[in-house]
């Protein structure tokens, strides 16, 4: 068991310096963001960021998900693979440049069809190309193009927003830039031209990963509409400005997402390494879970803790408000990352017709809420449309995926960490204390608490895997 678990942790730790560090100082950039960009521009920035990064999965068939899948399995070859990833890829570019004209019939985003083209088609082929150096084991370039793609993206970043003062063209633009290089980047340091062959060109491999990306399209849909929708109801009932500023709240519970996506990435390849080893693998499955839902807790409860005074020195004075959509999103972060997890089973058992089921729910519920509430409260109302989709998002994955592994979901120490979540929401509102931040520690505690057998479990698995590394060094000094 120590074995999975170091190599889990060793892949996360690979990827976390590639992924999380520089996605970090992307949020260090916010304040620079906040106040080059108004809220309305930075609003238009992220309308057209979240436009195209729907479309992307249609343009693409989501073919990059089925690279990840059937190029990390050895019955398939991976130039076949790879030839197929890109063929799809660039066909779909094609169609969507003759259909992409049919945007401008769209008022909210009319006047950036062309960044969304470019937008699309930059971010698909990096997705292709990516997903298929990690799928080929070779990680740490896979960590060093992300982290590099980052430093572009702010170099782009402070060149446009800063010197040339484009604004959200710029915005946008950076991200583009970035992907191109990227692009670059991994062809000549992968050498992937040797992966694509016409020759190489597989009919009956190429029906396979379309069968199975295809389902993932709706998916996909689905899951933009529970997690970006909302921005253009705001946009909508609000305005540019306060869309703005609702997109800035995301920021700070990104980090959430950031680090699980970090471990995701590794997390994906161990599911794979470990399945179909019986008793032994749903044991690890389910340590792994039971660890991840206490970290993700503690790491929640921690950043409601501290959101009000980072959001007071991080962003502009225009942009502090953002702080009281900070816990909902936060909570949200929480339950979108688990369906995220649990999704995993169906990529490692390649049964993934149902995959559509929770998220479907989720987005159906979120367009609804959002319509309820947004009109009447305002984009604090999209934010409380989001925590309670990815909630019911949640449990109807979590029950489905028990057809496919026997995984311990832990609801009764879910419901106690939601219970403090939201006592710590509510008290983060209303506490009078000259130093509220003392109270948000107290109920830190209280969620430590809850999670302290999950806690010291977690503890003993560390100090397996990492002492006898410390030990095996000491004798060999």
């Amino acid at each position: 068991m120590a074995g999975k678990f170091g190599k889990l942790m060793g892949n996360t730790v690979i990827f976390a310096i590639g992924s999380f560090a520089s996605k970090a100082m992307v949020l260090l950039l916010m304040p620079l963001y906040t106040r080059v960009l108004t809220d309305a521009q930075f609003g238009a920035a992220d309308l057209v960021s979240t436009t195209a990064n729907l479309l992307t999965p249609f343009v693409i068939l989501s073919i990059n998900e089925a690279i990840i899948r059937f190029a990390m399995d050895n019955s398939y070859k991976k130039e076949e693979v790879f030839t197929v990833g890109i063929q799809t890829t660039l066909i779909g570019i094609a169609v969507f440049a003759v259909l992409s004209p049919l945007l401008l019939k769209i008022e909210l985003i009319s006047k950036y069809t062309l960044l969304i083209f470019l937008y699309v088609a930059a971010a698909g082929i990096k997705l292709v190309c990516a997903q298929f150096v990690r799928s080929c084991q070779m990680i740490r370039l896979f960590a060093l193009d992300g982290f590099l793609a980052t430093m572009t993206t702010i170099l782009f970043n402070i060149l446009y927003l800063v010197v040339f003062k484009w604004g959200s063209t710029g915005f946008i633009l950076s991200i583009v830039s970035s992907n191109v290089l990227s692009v670059i980047f991994l062809i000549f340091s992968a050498k992937l031209w040797r992966y694509f062959k016409f020759s190489a060109l597989n009919k009956d491999l190429r029906r396979q990963m379309i069968k199975y990306s295809v389902p993932i399209i709706p998916t996909t849909m689905f899951w933009w509409i529970t997690t970006a929708s909302d921005r253009f109801v705001v946009t909508y009932f609000c305005g540019e400005g306060a869309n703005g500023i609702y997109s800035a709240a995301h920021k700070l519970p990104g980090l959430l997402t950031i680090v699980s996506a970090v471990f995701y990435q590794a997390w994906q390849i161990s599911a794979m390494d470990e399945s179909g080893k019986g008793e032994k693998t749903e044991k690890f499955y389910n340590e792994v879970y039971e660890y991840y839902i206490t970290l993700l807790f503690l790491a929640c409860s921690g950043l409601i803790m501290v959101s009000r005074p980072i959001i007071s020195v991080w962003l502009s004075k225009s942009f502090y408000e953002s702080w009281t959509f900070v816990p909902f999103l936060a909570v949200a972060e929480v339950f979108s990352t688990l369906v995220t997890f649990l999704g995993s089973f169906y990529m490692v058992s390649k049964k993934n017709k149902t995959i559509v089921l929770a998220i479907g729910a989720g987005a159906l519920c979120n367009m609804c809420l959002n319509l309820l509430f947004v009109p009447k409260i305002g984009a604090i109302g999209a934010a409380a449309a989001t925590v309670f989709s990815y909630i019911l998002a949640f449990l109807i994955r979590g029950w489905d995926v028990r057809r496919l592994v026997n995984i311990n979901l832990r609801i009764p120490q879910m419901a106690l960490c939601v219970a403090v979540l939201a006592y710590q929401t509510y008290s983060l509102f209303t506490c009078r204390w000259k130093y509220p931040i003392i109270m948000q520690f107290f109920i830190f505690l209280v969620m430590c608490l809850v999670n302290i057998k999950s806690i010291i479990n977690l503890i003993k698995s560390f100090l397996s895997v990492v002492l006898p590394k410390i030990l095996r060094r000491g004798r060999a000094k």
